[in-house]
């Protein structure tokens, strides 16, 4: 096989770290890397436990990364690993919608978002992007980034914006068929404070009840699009 190339001109050596509880994914994403003649998979794991050790030995360059796996509060993970270890750059993978999570992850810490359902040609480029020092999101965020500075985003998106990162997470969590008694015990807090949430929740997006609630969680974040 032969090996890709990022550009014409000579790259140093570049380690990247993966990390996706999925098997195929992560295979599938290593293969793409070690195809680049200059990039080095230094490690990939499915084990989230793991992370901060082989971050440590390996002192990767970048991080490739699902950080929403089986509904983690991944935005709090992304900020404990940019403010840990702000060497290694983070550039996240991932099924989530991009039009929700994407800001928040950069805001996060996290230095790139590429959706899972993009072509290797658009992780490659991302790679190239965030380890030159700059920011990668797909043109469609872009976009709406621009629009949300010229005042014409979507009543969704301004709306959900409006959530805090927890109450995203809760909402997430609603949105993926979870009651507040199995959110609770996840998130580890009160079922008091899981319901307290899922009020702010329903005042921010002015949902009448709980119904309408779950409906517009699985609308608006089960899509995973």
């Amino acid at each position: 096989m032969n090996t890709l190339k990022l550009s014409s001109t000579k790259r140093p050596i570049r380690r990247i770290l993966v990390v996706d509880g999925m098997e195929l994914i992560r295979v599938a994403l290593v293969q793409i890397i070690s195809a680049v003649s200059n990039l080095i998979v230094c490690a990939a794991t499915g084990d989230y436990d793991e992370v901060e050790d082989l971050i440590e030995r390996h002192r990767p360059h970048l991080m490739i990364a699902e950080p929403f796996h089986e509904n983690r509060d991944g935005i709090l993970w992304i900020k404990d690993l940019a403010a840990q270890f702000p060497q290694t750059k983070i550039l996240i993978a991932s099924s989530n919608a991009e039009a929700t999570y994407a800001e928040r992850a950069l805001r996060a810490g996290a230095s790139g978002y590429w959706m899972k359902r993009g072509t290797a040609s658009r992780l490659l480029q991302a790679i190239e992007t965030v380890l030159s020092g700059d920011l990668y999101v797909s043109p469609r965020i872009a976009l709406l980034a621009l629009h949300k500075l010229i005042d014409r985003s979507s009543p969704n998106s301004v709306a959900v914006a409006a959530l805090s990162d927890r109450e995203l997470h809760v909402f997430a969590l609603i949105g993926a068929g979870h009651g507040v008694s199995r959110i609770a015990q996840q998130l580890g807090i009160s079922r008091k404070t899981v319901e307290a949430h899922c009020e702010h929740i329903k005042l921010k997006l002015r949902y009448r009840d709980a119904i309408a609630l779950k409906h517009g969680a699985r609308e608006l974040l089960g899509s995973r699009s």
